[in-house]
């Protein structure tokens, strides 16, 4: 099985999201983002960049998440095709939410497998609004998807993990009072987990 984060927008998180998938599985991570650094980040052999100006296409294999930038790469559809699930991070503003939804519907041209992960939300309140939202507007559109929607909370655990590019889960170990701290993000990720196997 491999995995796309993809939005046509900057911003939303894609990198981190994907890193901690990445981490998760233990898969390899792959980027089409020359401006991202994560893939340096990564373990030895786990992370590769896949620049347009240096590859013409980008080979698809198991057990690989690929980030795929918030910008417009004609190789990145065959992957999104044969991936097995897409996951679309989103933010809370309306553009960010009408960028989502002109990303599904490039992406459910080609593989209706997919996941939007409300990102970095605040409150569970404009968190559910913005679901019911997405919900809304997805039936209007694509009587046939059944789109997951998740939410992932603020937090600066995940976000800092960028710098060395650990599983949040891995980081805190047995330590319970790390555990304490990064619970929440934590319990995002095992969700996400749940949601892609």
């Amino acid at each position: 099985m491999s995995f796309v984060v993809y939005s046509i927008k900057g911003g939303v998180g894609k990198t981190t999201l994907s890193v901690q998938i990445s981490q998760m599985l233990e898969y390899t991570y792959v980027t089409n983002d020359s401006h991202s650094s994560a893939h340096n980040l990564m373990p030895e052999e786990k992370g590769f960049l896949v620049s347009s100006e240096e590859y013409e296409e980008i080979p698809f294999d198991n057990n690989v998440v690929y980030d795929f930038g918030g910008f417009k790469d004609t190789r990145i559809k065959d992957i999104i095709k044969q991936s097995k699930k897409i996951i679309i991070p989103t933010l809370t503003s309306i553009v960010d939410l009408q960028a989502t939804l002109a990303t599904l519907k490039d992406i459910a041209e080609v593989n209706k497998n997919i996941i939007i992960v409300i990102n970095r939300a605040k409150s569970n309140n404009k968190a559910l609004e913005l679901k019911e939202y997405l919900e809304e507007e997805i039936k209007k559109s694509y009587n046939d998807l059944n789109i997951i929607i998740i939410f992932v909370r603020e937090s600066s655990v995940l976000e800092d993990s960028l710098f060395d590019c650990e599983y949040v889960e891995n980081k805190a170990g047995d330590n319970r009072f790390k555990r304490h701290i990064y619970r929440n993000a934590i319990e995002d990720m095992i969700t996400l987990k749940n949601s892609l196997v």
